[in-house]
């Protein structure tokens, strides 16, 4: 462990595009560095932080916080803190001006330090490899262990190329949101845009997270918990969610914790916020509460849930409330505007469809629509003009930027469902039977209390499980039931009846066992068949089974489609059979008919069943109550057309109005498909295993291969750097992305992986190849060249995006020794042929350069930041663009909307002109040379 103290200068081996940090604090076990280039503050566990003190050398030119320029001739000791000395001036290190620069690898080589060419040649082709990765449409988008679907992949580019994205993924069940989450959040840390995430989950859905987390994306996030919170130093004052950038909790663990916790928590400083299953926030509860006042303090949140609502319930609109307040201002509004979305679609409708279309056209259309702004009746002449024209009409009047909902109509590849009623007798003196199972129904839609006991000895439902199971012992089966108490009650007859290996998974078990018996049944040779209470509803995926048994059925269409979706769902290789046992006679009857012949919930997704389930509900339940000679009662069939009616209406509405307009909002095809070309060429590129190969072998890790990109990652004696992701044991890995998605015990190697980029990391850190001396005795000319490696930086305020507009960009400079640029000097050809020079040749030539390499690294500075300016202008450009493009979203919305807060278009500007002034204040630093030699030099 290093000494902090107050007023040290250090830097990150990280972050060096931070610059030279200063301790404002040192606490327990955190060191607190400013870094005034980036006005960023880093909190550093001390025990383990990347940090490198900075110290400076006599010759060395500093500049103190007047702006006075001193070269040091003394350095001395002021307790902690060194003091640099010029004749009679004395200057303490934490004087230094906040700016400063270090010429490190001119210091090594004046210095006699060198590292082979070989490092150097490795340095430049990581620096020229991540520049071309971090300003690509792909960066951060390679490393996710996922298939490359288009819409999932056209929502997270969407989400995360804002600024401040704050949005609700409400895509229908099945089709991935948490995948679009984790896309999403990876790409925002691999950009280096966010590094505190705080994740909150249903209890059934923490490990499941957390595996999905660690297994696609390698992110290792911290359960918040009891046992995490008295494992911690509770000192006064201490915050201990600040030790831990990446969080993930339950809701219970949130909503049942102290208020000092949960102060701690909103004093977190996290970049993005994600609730998943965000449906079960309601406006008047703990839940809501405690995300709303996140919501106010974190920038970037995502809600997640696949049953948005009804089109203009308050519950819904609570929450696109609570992302964007300035477009969900009123709730009258909010409903007025359901109502003319179909208006609004067909005028977007008609600007994708119709290439001629003139603005006369547009303004009648327009005029219908009840538009007004005078910006939207202009067509654009060019394609990407049209996209953002459709985006601004789509914000301003229809659904906004907020909800993000792709429909099963949009998406391929599914194999679909079948339905099959299966209808059961009972014997003729079975009526105690019947009233149990109509007290059964009544107790799980909630229209009467629920019996503390349940027998099934001779259910009907329970002797056809047993021939099902009988008839399919080679099949995965998944039976979901209303509570734990029904799970119990089945596996108790079912032992008794039948030999089966059968799981179990309800809200009376812990999380382990829930988890333990939910990997059982996805092993081949597990759980023929798993019991899932009403909590194997939501988030988990069974989709390598394809029969589905509703041992009774929900009051909710949508939770019946969570239901069917934990099987029907993106990755299903078959038909799902829904299997759908209930009694003659019985209320159970009158539910199945319902849904598999008014609602056709059975066999679909029908996003309109939920609306028309409320509306009928009442007249439904009258019949449930009275289930007697219903099912052939004139008054369920009557009911029964009644609901197909309004579903087919309802249906109409949605796919003509709101949901339209949500599909025509998603990122436009042409670039979806540019997007999945180039992650496909990404994985295909021969350059990236080769030099893998080359910055493992550095750090003492072989790349032995095994199969056809298949490869095992083993230490030699030269291992010593422990690296993130990688066990001193081995590990075998794959750059496939098919081969990864089918073998779960190979990793999936890519530039994203924590093993590349830290590797890369520590490499760049350490100055591994900074320096180095190399001779090219086949050159005809005999010169001293000075190769040097600039890197352009940008170091912006937080929470701005810098690298989006201007990425690390390398600049290779060589001067000879007569200080004239060499541009041609040096080619790639050029260094293959180089050599390590021999130690007699550098103890003989650095004597006689030392005194002109200052200036040799002077003139390549020059040179260099006079290429920079163009690439500096051109990030300014787009960095104006984009970020001027927020402002006048919001300035727009104000004309038509007077909720809008003049303090939400300030802090907009704010923010633009913060980014601006980084940008400007872009530097250029020296990060590597080689010294030359050419030609035979005696």
């Amino acid at each position: 462990m290093s000494d902090f103290a107050v007023g040290q200068r250090w830097a990150s081996e990280m972050e060096p595009e931070l610059g030279i940090g200063i301790i404002d604090a040192v606490e327990g076990r955190t060191v607190h560095l400013r870094y005034p280039d980036s006005g960023m503050v880093r909190l550093y566990a001390a025990q383990s932080a990347p940090l490198r003190r900075v110290v400076f050398h006599p010759g060395d030119r500093v500049q103190d916080d007047a702006g006075n320029v001193l070269t040091i001739t003394t350095v001395e000791m002021e307790g902690d803190l060194m003091v640099y000395c010029s004749g009679d001036t004395r200057l303490r290190e934490d004087r230094l001006a906040g700016l400063l620069t270090l010429d490190t690898p001119k210091d090594r080589i004046l210095a006699g330090q060198r590292d082979a060419s070989s490092l150097f040649d490795l340095r430049r082709r990581i620096l020229g490899y991540r520049h071309r990765m971090t300003g690509d449409l792909v960066e951060g988008f390679v490393g996710g262990r996922v298939d490359l679907i288009a819409h999932q992949f056209a929502i997270a580019h969407e989400v995360s190329d804002r600024t401040h994205p704050r949005v609700l993924l409400a895509d229908e069940t099945g089709l991935g949101k948490t995948i679009e989450a984790g896309l999403i959040i990876h790409r925002l840390i691999m950009t280096g845009r966010i590094s505190r995430i705080l994740i909150i989950v249903p209890d059934a859905l923490v490990v499941q997270w957390y595996v999905e987390l660690a297994r696609r994306f390698n992110l290792r996030f911290r359960f918040f918990d009891d046992t995490w919170l008295a494992s911690l130093d509770t000192a006064a004052g201490h915050n201990p969610f600040e030790q831990e950038p990446l969080g993930l909790c339950s809701v219970s663990f949130i909503t049942q914790a102290k208020p000092a916790l949960n102060k701690h928590l909103l004093e977190g400083q996290y970049d993005l916020l994600v609730v998943d299953e965000a449906h079960h926030m309601q406006p008047d509860g703990r839940l809501f509460a405690l995300v709303e006042a996140l919501s106010q303090v974190i920038w970037r949140v995502i809600l997640i849930t696949a049953t948005p609502g009804h089109l203009s319930s308050h519950g819904h609109y609570a929450r696109l409330k609570l992302l964007d307040p300035q477009r969900y201002p009123d709730y009258d509004r909010f409903k007025a505007e359901n109502q003319s979305f179909e208006q609004i679609a067909r005028l977007v409708e008609a600007l994708v469809k119709d290439p001629a279309m003139d603005s006369a056209t547009l303004g009648q259309l327009a005029d219908s629509a009840g538009i007004t702004d005078r910006d939207i009746r202009q067509v654009p002449t060019d394609l990407a003009g049209r996209q953002q024209l459709i985006k601004r009409i789509i914000d301003r009047y229809g659904t906004g930027r907020v909800m993000f909902k792709t429909t099963r109509q949009m998406v391929s590849g599914f194999p679909g469902r079948q339905a099959r009623m299966l209808p059961l007798d009972i014997k003729a003196d079975g009526r105690g039977i019947r009233d149990r199972i109509d007290r059964e129904v009544l107790a799980d839609c909630a229209l009467e209390a629920a019996s503390s006991e349940i027998d099934f000895a001779d259910d009907p439902r329970v002797a056809w499980l047993e021939g099902y199971l009988q008839a399919h012992r080679n099949e995965k089966i998944l039976l979901i039931c209303h509570s734990a108490e029904k799970v119990k009650a089945l596996h108790a007859q079912l032992e008794r009846r039948i030999s089966v290996k059968t799981g179990r998974y309800h809200d009376g078990m812990t999380l382990v066992q829930r988890d333990r018996n939910a990997a059982w049944f996805a092993q081949p040779d597990g759980a023929v068949l798993l019991l899932c209470s009403e909590i194997g509803s939501e988030g988990r995926n069974f989709q390598f089974a394809r029969h589905l048994v509703l041992f009774d059925l929900p009051p909710d269409p949508e939770l019946l489609e969570q239901r069917i979706g934990r099987l029907d769902r993106i990755g299903q290789k078959g038909v799902v059979k829904v299997m759908v046992p209930f009694v003659r006679g019985t209320a159970g009857e009158i539910l199945a008919r319902w849904y598999h012949e008014a609602l056709s919930a059975l066999e679909q997704n029908v996003p309109a069943a939920g609306w028309v389930m409320r509306r009928l509900w009442r007249p439904l339940c009258d019949l449930i109550r009275d289930p007697r000679g219903a099912p052939t009662d004139v008054r369920l069939d009557r009911l029964i057309r009644c609901g197909r009616f309004a579903i087919a209406r309802q249906q109409r509405f949605l796919e003509s109005g709101r949901d339209r307009l949500l599909e025509l909002g998603i990122l436009a095809a042409p670039i979806v498909d540019r997007l999945i070309e180039g992650i496909q060429h990404v994985d295909a590129d021969p350059v990236f295993p080769e030099l893998v190969e080359q910055l493992l072998d550095a750090w003492g890790i072989v790349m032995d291969p095994i199969d056809r990109g298949v490869y095992h990652l083993v230490p030699d004696h030269r291992y010593a750097d422990a690296l993130p992701g990688f066990r001193p044991s081995g590990l075998t890995i794959t750059t496939d992305r098919q081969l990864a998605l089918t073998r779960e015990d190979l990793d999936f190697l890519t530039a994203d992986h924590p093993l590349v980029t830290g590797a890369m990391d520590h490499f760049l850190g350490t100055g591994k190849g900074n320096a180095a001396f190399a001779c090219l005795p086949s050159a005809s000319q005999k010169t001293i060249l000075l190769e040097m490696l600039f890197v352009i930086e940008a170091a912006a305020p937080a929470n701005t995006a810098p690298r989006t507009f201007l990425p690390p960009t390398l600049l290779r400079v060589v001067v000879d020794h007569e200080l004239g640029e060499q541009p041609k000097w040096l080619s790639e050809a050029d260094a293959g042929a180089l050599a390590d020079g021999p130690d007699t040749l550098w103890t003989k030539i650095l004597p006689l350069v030392s005194p002109v390499i200052p200036q040799m690294v002077e003139k390549g500075r020059r040179l260099a930041q006079k290429r920079s300016k163009p690439i500096i202008a051109t990030a300014r450009q787009a960095a104006r663009q984009t970020l001027g493009e927020t402002v006048s979203r919001l300035e727009a919305l104000g004309r038509a909307n007077p909720a809008i807060a003049d303090q939400d278009i300030v802090d907009a500007k704010r923010t633009r002109d913060a980014v601006l002034a980084a940008v400007d204040k872009a530097r250029v630093r020296l990060d590597a040379l080689r010294l030359v030699v050419t030609g035979e030099i005696g």
